[in-house]
């Protein structure tokens, strides 16, 4: 009974793997921006001028500002579901303990 609750195909089981999905495409963003700049001495203000005029990733541009907004709502994203799983383990627990 337990398993249903937390198992794969459950709310917390989908929950988690939406969690999994959100670090992935985290990473993923993370990775564009860093190799945006990869292997370049460059100062900070250098590199963010090359990253408003263009910076590309294997000849693909990126676009740092839109990367970091992609980033920043990702996160939200995380937060909120976690922040979901949190109460549904706590219902869980509730409702082991019989209260």
């Amino acid at each position: 009974m337990l398993n249903d609750m937390t198992g794969i195909g459950s709310t917390t089981g989908d929950l988690r793997q939406a969690l999994t999905a959100s670090m992935e495409r985290t990473r993923a963003g993370a990775d564009r921006i860093a190799n945006a700049f990869n292997g370049t001495d460059a100062s900070f203000t250098d590199a963010m001028e090359a990253a408003q005029n263009g910076a590309t990733v294997d000849g693909e541009p990126v676009d740092v500002e839109a990367e970091m907004v992609r980033l920043a709502d990702e996160q939200i994203r995380f937060d909120a579901m976690s922040r979901m799983l949190s109460k549904v383990y706590q219902q869980v627990r509730a409702s082991v303990r019989g209260g």
